[in-house]
């Protein structure tokens, strides 16, 4: 697949250099740790680009994330697909569902620690950690990859899988940013050849064959 040029020089934003084009959600550290759940294994989308700035892909739109003790605060990146600007309201509640804000963490733990007491003990130290609800395509090829692997390998093969095979969606100082393939993609007679070449390995076979069935058998 060839490499398409981007216009301009984009850059990966901080809240300091550009804090006009981030919104904001109020959402205390206690309901929501984005170092500890965007880096725990459940989406390998996400890179700390900056200091206790994520970026990383969701809904197909690039976005960077940042937090303060109150606050969790967010940045799309457009590109050709619309104007420079702050996320709108419609932006803000695909965040909130993908955080499953609505979800009150603290009575969570608070039932769990009255229940276990080993979870009591930890609860302190591990804070904001919550699941992500993610697109289901996406969850499922990433488990795929995720097979007899560590976040590291994995991170890696969902990277190259995304750069074959997903569109691309915009770039950000050195890194081009892709969405994930579509069923039709990774369908395809010689995507599992690919995908060895890739360094999937046997995984590659699973990759396709999902994707088949889930066509074939779901309507997609």
């Amino acid at each position: 697949m060839l490499a398409r040029s981007f216009p301009g020089s984009m850059r990966h934003r901080t809240l300091i250099s550009s804090p006009a084009l981030w919104a904001s959600i109020q959402c205390p550290r206690s309901e929501l740790r984005l170092d500890l759940v965007l880096a725990s294994g459940q989406s390998f989308r996400w890179r700390e680009q900056s200091p206790a700035h994520w970026s990383g892909v969701l809904a197909d739109q690039v976005w960077t994330l940042t937090q303060t003790e109150e606050q969790l605060y967010c940045t799309v990146y457009r590109g050709d697909k619309g104007p420079v600007g702050k996320p709108t309201l419609e932006e803000l509640e695909t965040l909130r569902k993908y955080f499953q804000l609505e979800v009150s963490l603290a009575q969570l733990y608070s039932h769990w620690a009255s229940v276990d007491s080993h979870f009591q003990e930890v609860a302190q130290k591990f804070q904001g950690v919550r699941l992500l609800q993610q697109d289901p395509i996406e969850c499922l090829f990433s488990f795929i990859c995720s097979s007899n692997n560590n976040i590291a390998r994995i991170t890696s093969m969902v990277d190259r899988l995304c750069q074959a095979f997903g569109p691309q969606l915009i770039q950000l100082d050195d890194v081009i940013y892709h969405g994930f393939p579509s069923l039709q993609a990774l369908a395809g007679p010689e995507v599992e050849a690919h995908l060895r070449k890739l360094g999937l390995g046997y995984r590659a076979r699973y990759v396709c064959a999902s994707a088949r069935a889930i066509l074939e058998e779901k309507g997609g």
